[in-house]
This record gives C-alpha cells, sequence and structure tokens, in this order.
C-alpha cells in the first residue's frame, strides 16, 4: 500500500514536471511552434515595414564605393566677384595740375623739311651716297660692299642713300632719280643732324649711259651745294669710278673718274680715285660680271679704302667736327 502510493506520488510529480517544462518550452519559442526548424525548408526574413513619417536609415555599408565625394563647402560657395576699381587718387586742394604729356616733334631733315631720321651718334656717322658699287650687286649685299667695309673700318656708322643705276646723270629704269634729283625731290629720308662725314661716290653709271663731262660736273655741284647747305658742319668726300687703269682699258669709266677728280679740286673736297685699282690691286680678276665685285673682290679694295680715309685724316677718331669743314687741295 506503502510502495503503491509513493509510486503514485512519483508519477504524479513526473506528470507535473513535464507539463511544467512543457508549458516553458511554449513560451520561449520565437514562433510559438516547433523548437527544430524543418531540415528543408530555409529560414525566411522578414523585411522591416517603413513607417510613412520616418526613412529608413542607411549604413556607411550602403553607399557605393564609386561615387564621387560631394564638399560640403563648394555648393555654397559664391561666385568670384569682379575686383573694383580703386578710386582716382586726386591732388590736393590746391596743388597745380599736372602737365599733359606733350608728343615729341617729328624729326624733319634740314634740306627738304622732310620725315627724316635720328642719328643716336653724329659725330660717328657717315651718309653715304652711292649707286651699285655700295648698294650692293652680284649677290653681295650693301652692308659688305668695299665702301660699307672701308667706312666702317675707318670708325663710322654707315647710313647709305642711293640706288643701283643711278649718278650725277644717271637715273635707272626701276624709277630711282639721279643723285640730284633725289635730293631736290626728297626721294631720299635724310638725317635730322650733321652727319660728321658724308660720302659721295658714284660716276660709273653716267659713263655707261653717255652723260658728258659737263652734265656730270653740273650733277657733282648740285649736290655738293644742296648737301653743303643743309649740312654745314659735316665734312664732304667725293669717291670716283670704280676702273682699270687707262693703259688696261679702263676708257670712259676711267675717264669720268678724272672729270670728278678735277671738279673736287675746284671745290677744294676731298677725293678719293678708285679710277685704276681694278688694275693696281689687281681686283680685276674678282669681277662677278664686268663692273661688279665678288665679295673676296669688296673685301680687298675695302682694305684700300680704310688706308685712303686715313691719308687723309679722314678717320673718325681724327676728324674734329667741333671746326669748320676741312678744305682739301686734291694732288
Amino acid at each position: 500500500m506503502y510502495g503503491t502510493g509513493r509510486k503514485r506520488f512519483r508519477a504524479a510529480m513526473t506528470a507535473a514536471a513535464s507539463v511544467l517544462v512543457g508549458a516553458l518550452l511554449l513560451a520561449t519559442t520565437s514562433d510559438g511552434g516547433s523548437l527544430t526548424p524543418s531540415p528543408t525548408t530555409a529560414p525566411t526574413a522578414t523585411a522591416p515595414t517603413a513607417s510613412p513619417s520616418s526613412a529608413p536609415s542607411v549604413t556607411a555599408t550602403d553607399t557605393p564605393t564609386d561615387t564621387p565625394t560631394v564638399n560640403p563647402t563648394a555648393a555654397t560657395s559664391q561666385p568670384e566677384q569682379p575686383e573694383r576699381p580703386q578710386p582716382a587718387v586726386s591732388a590736393p586742394p590746391g596743388a597745380p595740375a599736372a602737365p599733359a604729356a606733350v608728343p615729341p616733334a617729328p624729326c624733319v631733315d634740314p634740306l627738304r623739311g622732310r620725315q627724316g631720321f635720328e642719328l643716336p651718334d653724329p659725330d660717328r656717322t657717315a651718309l653715304l651716297i652711292g649707286d651699285s658699287q655700295s648698294g650692293g650687286a652680284a649677290g653681295v649685299p650693301a652692308d659688305r660692299t668695299w665702301t660699307h667695309a672701308g667706312l666702317r673700318s675707318a670708325g663710322y656708322d654707315v647710313r647709305f642713300v642711293g640706288a643701283g643705276g643711278t649718278g650725277f646723270v644717271a637715273a635707272n629704269a626701276a624709277g630711282a632719280a639721279s643723285y640730284p634729283t633725289a635730293l631736290a625731290q626728297g626721294q631720299w629720308v635724310l638725317p635730322c643732324s650733321d652727319p660728321a662725314l658724308i660720302v659721295v661716290q658714284g660716276g660709273g653709271n653716267d659713263a655707261a649711259q653717255g652723260a658728258t663731262d659737263a652734265q656730270i660736273t653740273g650733277g657733282a655741284g648740285a649736290v655738293v651745294d644742296s648737301l653743303s647747305r643743309a649740312y654745314p658742319s659735316s665734312t664732304i668726300v667725293l669717291i670716283g669710278t670704280l676702273a682699270r687703269g687707262a693703259a688696261d682699258g679702263g676708257g670712259r669709266r676711267t675717264a669720268v673718274d678724272g672729270v670728278l677728280r678735277a671738279f673736287a679740286v675746284t671745290r677744294h673736297l676731298a677725293f678719293i680715285s678708285p679710277g685704276d685699282w681694278l688694275t693696281r690691286y689687281q681686283a680685276g680678276t674678282q669681277l662677278a660680271d664686268r663692273v661688279h665685285l665678288t665679295q673676296a673682290g669688296h673685301d680687298r679694295l675695302a682694305v684700300v679704302l680704310g688706308t685712303e680715309l686715313d691719308a687723309l685724316q679722314l678717320t673718325q677718331p681724327a676728324l674734329d667736327r667741333a671746326h669748320q669743314p676741312r678744305r682739301f687741295v686734291v694732288p
């Protein structure tokens, strides 16, 4: 009896414990169902329901890695404002007004009163008037002719006016006038102040065009008179006609050189005679054509011209422009 009762009590306690454990397990199950999910069914994630009044929160991992970063200050920066002009500074009351800038007066040559050119250093300048012997021909540029180079060796800055095919009487087919006509009509741009030296070279084209002695002398006189009036403190030098010697077939070119020499004597002008230089200095073998030198010929005669200027004391250091133009006696 006693054993049977104890068995009943144990059975009752076991049954009560089972009921209690079942109740606890039922209370802790997440979905109110069985504790063990079905082995053939994956758990289903339930998406959160967005509230109408609030946006879902986004974590750092929600931002794509290639989305450009926006500078928060760039969107709010203002466009650059133009620089305001500074107010003009006015003169103090009672102060005199600054004078207006006056443009410099134009430089005019003293011969025709036309637009001329300034000489940076008149005491070192030689104005050269000439034909193709000075202006260049047969591929030789003007600044490398025997007259240019010879004057530079004597210390001068050379300024050239003239043209090939012209002379004291001769004009060329391109419209360049003779020396006296070019001066009278203002065809050349001339210096506004007196150059130290004025060199007039020519005669070869006068010989070629058949000018007479009287015409050549008259043209030379008109040139010298015009230049003497315009540039009274300049020393004028004549260079005659480049030619062979009389015995070497110099012909009319050599004769014109003699005409210019005689003119220089009467006017007490310095004269350099190249009327036999092609023969005397063996430059006749250095001709590009019948009358024009090659560059080697120009280089040779440039040395001769420099020596002649030195002998006449007409190099730039020896020429004293503080005195009146020199008068010469041609031997």
